[in-house]
């Protein structure tokens, strides 16, 4: 009779239910398979994430217009057009996004005219009610709704025009008078408030250059006219001689994903060419989503660098568990293993019953890994949109993880089978035990940082500011490296330890010797404890330095929580007092340092007020903020005002404010002074004491208020306060011309690692208790027959754990400190805008990590006494006799 196939075998066939047995390995397994498939998943899931919110950041500051796809044109026209062309080609730009299945909204425009000689010029010519000629142009506009996101002065239910209040009073128009635009005469039907007088709100806000003068020129725009309905501006068109349209399709930039915005983007393209004769007009399509894109993506690719190496070195370490997954089922089947090892079974197929028995548990722990990293980035990555391509990358990145995982366990677990049964006990360690293979690791980090000396640390990609990913290889393979030498140097110790607990209480003495019993676990388990406290203690705080230096930069440009700019000078009176401090902002120059003269900036200030609302932090200056204004209130030194300066030497700066000589004196200086904008050293002047400065000098002053108060108290106030149009500057602004987004979602995702680099921590001690579950409990049974007593091994058991959660906290520390004070200097996230990079130490973060790891500490050991406590000691005797 022939001998069957040896996978035919029973141990083999039955192997896949075999394995579900065993429930401490498939839980061992499946959580595993299910971490490791979390590290490798998450990577593209968070580079998806990522690319989604840098899109939306960047379009959350701006109109909600710099979203929508837009297509159109402004055309002119001749004599014999009618208001029905002008109707049919305006139309033919809603059928251009109707033929591809979107719905869009209108705007028209009239931003230019023929004049009396034919020629175009910026709006159309205006008559009053008398026939005579009203200097200032206007423009004509038109989109749903116009009449009713104005505030109303008079109005009428006729068909017609809205003016401008003062425009309407320039020409003496009232309600129901008619006036005569490009020679046809139109009825007023309303008047409403300037906007440039009010906040005007999102609806107009991609429309500022209308009714704004940005360019702070001597001419302001032509007036903003209204019309009440699409006929008439039709008529206006038509009179003027050209319109320009604008067609486009409404989105929520908040949920806009990659994928959608490219989408958007092609459609816009193609949008754009279908109406006829389309070809010949310049194209009005918004560009500012593309480039959003572009942007977007560009910060993408820079998280790359950091972000996939550290999704690599998670998923090497997540292996690792899974090996020790595999050496665990090995230990676990250790009678079975023997027997089949003493009938001639070589390692080859001991892994492949390993490989049937945990397939059905790494098969369901990836699959809970994919669903995990999906919930965790969707939920707490910085976008919860996530691009379908992303997806399909995270499920064969998760189908990787398992087929690498379960070949992995199975090789281990094969080789730790075989040898366990061939290897005698107490045989010495092989020689690749003995080699300090982690000097390698310190090499690598040392080349590493040998070189980013010779390069930045934060590059600039087009504007984007991105970390260079050797600042994130060399601290963590540094660490690694450092973490697994100084365990090899501490547990050469444990003999010696050992030899002093012999003398001790019975929980320590049983403690020591559990951990000198078997030198390497001891080793892994120190490992798996220093790695995540290094790696989150590093990652902590250079996220919260680079985030504490980040605002302090913005803070530092924007001057305050926010700041309203205006052309106009504002008033300095209770009402801006009671919401904040007004500054005067001139454009000046000094003697600097070098003999040289340089442009200022020159900051007119309000003592009083000023210190209270500026930003500032006490590292900017050896002196308060309180006591630099003492001394602008100071007196004049031999008849100069008292200055402070950033950039400028003690004395007499010589200083100008456009053409006009000021006497002034530097008796004060400060590294870093709120409200610099430039790299052009900063100025600070009482405003009271500053002589006048007339516009014919060439100062170019504008005036702020900068204040803590919400937005649209803000706004009233400066109007209030005598602003024209003003311009409110936040932090999110700056945030965002700087892009300074991948820096922080780098260290998040690091820290992220940190969290699941403990997460493997835990798996490990886990592992560790029910490897030596076996031993430990045979023990305590003679133990406690030889008098030991239940909270006597419970304190052992927490002394063990607890000894070694703090020995790791106290080398993660350490190692941290040590990558920190290396590092942060270098993470200057823009060079331009000061100050330097500060430190600052998350202790918050900190303490909870500490004592997150003594209280896992306490709770495998309470655990573990658990398990030895429901143990029955017969079985236990029998099985080790």
């Amino acid at each position: 009779m022939s001998r069957p196939f040896l996978w035919r075998l029973p141990p083999w066939s039955r192997a896949p239910w075999l394995g579900l047995r065993s429930p401490a390995a498939v839980v061992a397994v499946l959580v595993t398979s299910a971490i490791l498939a979390c590290a490798v998943a998450s990577a593209p899931l968070f580079l998806s994430s990522a690319r989604s919110a840098a899109l939306q950041a960047q379009l959350a500051p701006q109109c909600a217009e710099a979203a929508w796809p837009q297509i159109g044109t402004g055309v002119g026209f001749d004599s014999s057009t009618t208001p029905e062309d002008v109707a049919t080609f305006t139309d033919s730009w809603r059928q251009a996004w109707a033929d591809i299945g979107q719905r869009s909204e209108r705007v028209l425009l009239v931003t230019r005219a023929l004049g009396s000689a034919g020629n175009y010029q910026n709006g159309m010519l205006i008559s009053d009610p008398a026939g005579e000629r009203v200097t200032q142009p206007a423009n004509v506009m038109w989109r749903p709704d116009i009449t009713r996101h104005v505030e109303v002065v008079d109005s009428s239910d006729t068909r017609g025009v809205w003016l401008p209040a003062s425009y309407a009073d320039a020409a003496h128009a009232s309600v129901g008078d008619r006036i005569t635009m490009g020679g046809l005469a139109v009825p007023v039907a309303g008047i409403y408030t300037d906007l440039y007088e009010t906040d005007p709100g999102p609806y107009w806000c991609d429309y500022g250059a209308l009714y704004l003068n940005l360019a702070s020129a001597n001419t302001p725009p032509p007036a903003l006219v209204l019309a009440s309905d699409e006929e008439t501006f039709d008529q206006l068109a038509t009179a003027a001689g050209s319109v320009e349209v604008r067609e486009q399709v409404p989105v929520d930039s908040s949920t806009l994903s990659a994928t959608d915005a490219r989408r958007l983007v092609q459609e816009q393209e193609r949008a754009q060419g279908l109406p006829p004769f389309a070809a010949q007009f310049e194209p009005g399509r918004n560009e500012r989503l593309p480039e959003a894109l572009t942007r977007a993506e560009t910060i993408e690719r820079g998280l790359q660098g950091p972000v996939l190496p550290v999704a690599v070195a998670g998923a090497l370490l997540a292996l690792v568990l899974v090996a020790a997954a595999g050496s665990f089922w090995a230990d676990r089947r250790a009678n079975e293993v023997r027997l089949l090892a003493a009938r001639g079974v070589g390692p080859l197929p001991l892994a492949g019953k390993a490989a049937l028995e945990l397939g059905l548990p790494a098969l369901v722990g990836a699959a809970v890994g994919w669903a995990v990293s999906r919930l965790l980035i969707a939920g707490l990555g910085p976008s919860d949109e996530l691009d379908p391509s992303a997806t399909t990358a995270a499920v064969w990145s998760a189908v990787a993880a398992f087929v690498v995982g379960l070949t992995c366990a199975a090789v281990i677990a094969g080789l730790r089978a075989r040898g366990s049964a061939e290897r005698p006990l107490g045989a010495a360690p092989r020689w690749p035990a003995m080699v300090p293979w982690e000097l390698a690791l310190l090499v690598a980090a040392g080349w590493c940082w040998v070189l980013l000396e010779s390069r930045d640390a934060i590059v600039s990609d087009h504007g984007v500011a991105q970390v260079n990913g050797l600042l994130v290889a060399f601290p963590l393979l540094g660490i690694a490296g450092a973490a697994v030498l100084l365990t090899r140097l501490l547990i050469r110790l444990l003999p010696r330890v050992r030899r002093f607990a012999a003398h001790r209480s019975p929980a320590v003495f049983l403690a020591v010797n559990r951990l000198a019993a078997n030198r390497l676990a001891t080793a892994t388990l120190l490992v798996a404890v220093t790695l995540p406290v290094a790696v989150l203690g590093y990652t902590a705080t250079l996220t919260s330095s680079s985030q504490a230096t980040l605002d302090a930069k913005v803070g530092v440009q924007v001057g305050a929580e926010r700041a309203v700019v205006t052309v106009a000078r504002l008033a300095r009176d209770a009402q801006t007092a009671a919401v904040g401090t007004v500054v005067d902002r001139y454009q000046g120059s000094a003697v600097g340092a070098d003999g040289r003269r340089v442009d200022v900036q020159v900051l007119a200030v309000d003592p009083a007020t000023f210190a209270h609302h500026a930003f500032w932090r006490d590292s900017f200056a050896d002196q308060s903020l309180d006591d630099l204004m003492a001394a602008l209130s100071g007196p004049d030194v031999d008849g100069r005002l008292p200055i402070v300066a950033t950039g400028l030497p003690a004395g007499d700066p010589h200083l100008r404010l456009g053409r006009a000589e000021v006497a002034a004196e530097v008796v004060a200086a400060a590294r870093v002074l709120p409200g610099r904008r430039t790299a052009d050293p900063l100025v600070l002047v009482s405003a009271d004491r500053l002589p006048e400065i007339k516009r014919e000098a060439g100062a170019d002053r504008t005036s702020e208020l900068w204040t803590d108060a919400p937005r649209a108290r803000a706004v009233e106030a400066a109007t209030a306060a005598g602003a024209s149009g003003p311009r409110v500057v936040e932090p999110n602004d700056v945030f965002t011309t700087a892009n300074f987004l991948g820096i922080t979602w780098t260290f998040g995702y690091l820290s992220a690692l940190a969290v699941f680099v403990g997460v493997i921590a835990v798996g490990g001690l886990l592992l560790y208790l029910e490897a030596r579950s076996r031993t430990r409990v045979s023990g305590y049974v003679m133990a406690r027959r030889l008098g030991l007593s239940k909270a006597a091994h419970l304190r052992s058991l927490v002394v063990e754990l607890a000894g070694v959660a703090l020995t790791g906290l106290v080398l993660g520390a350490v190692l941290a400190a040590v990558a920190v004070a290396v590092a942060y200097r270098r993470l200057d996230v823009d060079l331009v805008r000061p100050p330097t990079p500060l430190l600052d130490v998350p202790w918050p973060a900190i303490a909870f990590t500490m004592l997150t790891a003594v209280v896992v500490a306490v709770l495998a050991a309470l655990y573990a006494q658990r398990a030895a406590d429901r143990a029955d000691p017969a079985s236990v005797l029998r099985e080790d006799a």
